[in-house]
């Protein structure tokens, strides 16, 4: 049997490629497209070793496990350890999904191929079959994740919020969302987003001005127009990414105090910024905040 060495590079590039883009989806953590072609030209190298017999120790699972790490690193670059673990435990859900929905293909078809120190080498697959296999595998994996934040959903966490600035404070509801992974990058603080209309009580004519002007943010601009204000030391920008929005930017400031709390849990924070959000959070108004989970 014939094993061609570009087929076995571009079968394991293109499987990468869709894995580890799948990875960043579910993960919602953002790279960029060089990256992820350096990445999966690193997996699919790693392959190559079945043309070299003396190599074959790097088949076993700490090297494995060392070449996914590297190839996690290589592509999404995480600074932290919790977003690391994160990423490489998706990437390896995603696998075992495509894996599986490959096997499944390959048993009901006519492939041939071998395997290698736990490797599986398809001998006879075209282009069009690596496709019809990454679509199976999205298709399910769609499914499979869409269900599991539906569950997910309905067990999220409400509290109860009180934030309080110069004397102020206002009451609301708020839900842990581990969708909300903002924070502030000049202190690093969590981020809270909070509906405009809940908080607008508390803001000074300056902030209110700002927001309900529908302009594109000037920092200078607002920096100018806050001097002399005390708010001008509380005020932060927060950049973030959502659907439809690349490059979208909160105003937020710095309470002096949020306090947490449900019937089982109560916490003071005082290093934490409020965002908000011109729109509403929820469509029923159950709740009009979104806590960053690292804060509960």
């Amino acid at each position: 049997m014939i094993v061609y060495a570009e087929y076995v590079f571009l079968e394991n590039f293109i499987m990468n490629y869709f894995i580890l883009s799948l990875t960043s989806r579910v993960a919602r953590f953002k790279s960029k497209r060089i990256k992820f072609i350096l990445a999966s030209s690193l997996g699919a190298l790693y392959a190559f070793i079945i043309f070299f017999p003396s190599l074959h120790f790097l088949f076993s699972i700490l090297m494995k496990i060392a070449c996914s790490m590297l190839i996690i690193i290589t592509c999404f670059t995480p600074y932290r350890f919790k977003d690391f673990f994160r990423l490489m435990g998706i990437f390896y859900l995603i696998t075992l999904v495509l894996g599986g929905a490959g096997f499944a293909l390959f048993y009901f078809s006519s492939f041939n191929g071998i395997m290698s120190n736990g490797i599986f080498y398809i001998t006879n697959i075209s282009i069009k079959n690596i496709f019809i296999s990454c679509g199976v595998a999205y298709v399910l994996i769609q499914f499979c994740w869409g269900y599991i934040q539906e569950r997910l959903s309905k067990e999220k966490i409400l509290m109860d919020i009180s934030i309080e600035i110069n004397d102020k404070k206002i009451n609301l509801k708020g839900i842990v969302d581990t969708g909300n992974s903002l924070t502030d990058p000049i202190s690093k603080y969590p981020v809270i987003i909070v509906e405009y209309d809940a908080i607008e009580n508390i803001l000074p004519v300056e902030i209110r001005d700002i927001l309900l002007s529908n302009q594109i943010f000037n920092f200078d601009q607002i920096i100018t127009q806050l001097s002399g204000s005390s708010w001008v030391t509380r005020f932060r920008i927060i950049p973030y990414q959502a659907l439809g929005t690349e490059n979208g930017m909160l105003i937020g400031f710095k309470p002096d105090n949020v306090l947490i709390y449900n019937d089982k849990y109560c916490k003071d924070i005082k290093e934490i910024i409020i965002a908000i959000y011109n729109k509403n959070l929820s469509k029923t108004g159950d709740y009009r905040a979104l806590l960053h989970p690292d804060i509960v």
